[in-house]
């Protein structure tokens, strides 16, 4: 990018070059969902993908013998240009590169023939689990063998930019503010980020609604990874049982997080988790999106201070759209997908030109 724009700074950027997040531009709820509650009920069972997404994995060895899957998107074209930048995709909790908020962003990146690759973690989409580990939100050298990986396979110098959403943007952002300059990616994208582990479970917990609804749901999903994978059995330091009969986020991560990765509390496992500690030293162009009726990811543990002193980061928020849901429309569509696939395409052809000052 040449010019006026190559002189701009990210919000002067982010409004000139990506058109949906123009003051001009709003969203505004499917009617039927108009709420954060409604809109993360239907994001938890909409499951449309599209036909243009499609997938071909590797699977990465790791080097404490840990292995992760590396989906890469098809050209539909036939044909891949080792130069053309890329976009690397991190999932949320027990997700996977099948998971609609991934194929709503990708298909437009693949429809204007640009590439992706979704970072499968440790035992999920189908990825066989090699040790008795799986992953969890302060665990940042599996992105980070991941991202070494990407930029070895592709043409030196092609842009990359990643994309997390909800604890894949928190492993995101954690990893970014440890590495600061010292990261291959040019820009990157934060999608209902939690930030404060501690803050957002203990909201969680402490409401009734929320702790039977979202916190049962969200460890019934890491039970039944755990459940698919019987190597973790062999861990010395976990009780199956245990794991097993955990009802929240907080008692699955005592069972088994906690033990895995050696923490001698949830709650500091939490404080280490927590990408909110990070976010100041970041050092590439950062965009944060939350939605500030999200039920999960709560607005008021955005880290508002820490995000208005960087630069290198802005943050844009929508009164609706819950968490990972933003549906629009009577038929539902995710509005989200194009004001982020905007950005990740204008971060494409700018690479690092935009000033973060």
């Amino acid at each position: 990018m040449t010019g006026e724009a190559a002189s701009l700074s990210l919000d002067k950027f982010l409004l000139t070059q990506c058109p949906s997040f123009h003051k001009s531009s709003t969203y505004y709820p499917t009617p039927y969902l108009f709420n954060g509650h409604l809109q993360t009920g239907y994001a938890s069972m909409y499951k449309e993908k599209s036909p243009d997404v499609n997938y071909e994995r590797e699977l990465l060895q790791l080097k404490d013998g840990g292995q992760l899957s590396l989906d890469w998107t098809k050209p539909l074209n036939g044909t891949q240009d080792p130069s053309q930048p890329i976009a690397v995709v991190l999932h949320g909790l027990t997700g996977g590169s099948h998971e609609s908020y991934v194929h709503g962003v990708l298909e437009k990146l693949v429809q204007a023939d640009y590439r992706a690759v979704v970072m499968n973690a440790r035992g999920c989409a189908d990825t066989e689990i090699t040790t008795p580990q799986l992953f969890n939100g302060a665990w940042t050298e599996d992105l980070r063998e991941a991202l070494a990986h990407v930029q070895a396979k592709i043409a030196p110098g092609t842009p990359m930019v990643a994309i997390g959403f909800s604890l894949g943007s928190n492993i995101l952002v954690k990893y970014l503010g440890e590495e600061k300059e010292d990261t291959p990616l040019h820009a990157a994208i934060s999608v209902a980020n939690p930030y404060d582990f501690l803050s957002c479970n203990t909201n969680l917990d402490d409401g009734f609604f929320s702790r039977h609804v979202y916190s049962r749901a969200m460890s019934g999903n890491l039970k039944g990874l755990y459940a698919r994978h019987p190597l973790m059995k062999k861990h010395s330091d976990i009780d199956p049982a245990q794991v097993m009969a955990a009802k929240t986020i907080r008692q699955y991560d005592g069972a088994c997080t906690c033990k895995v990765f050696g923490y001698t509390t949830v709650n500091n496992y939490f404080r280490d988790a927590s990408s909110a500690r990070f976010i100041e030293h970041v050092r590439i162009p950062l965009l944060c999106v939350n939605a500030l009726d999200d039920p999960i990811a709560t607005a008021k543990y955005i880290p508002w201070e820490e995000i208005q002193i960087n630069p290198y980061v802005i943050l844009a928020t929508t009164d609706y759209g819950g968490h990972l849901g933003w549906f629009q429309n009577l038929s539902a569509e995710r509005w989200i997908n194009q004001p982020l696939a905007e950005f990740i395409m204008a971060m494409f052809k700018a690479k690092v030109t935009t000033t973060c000052e």
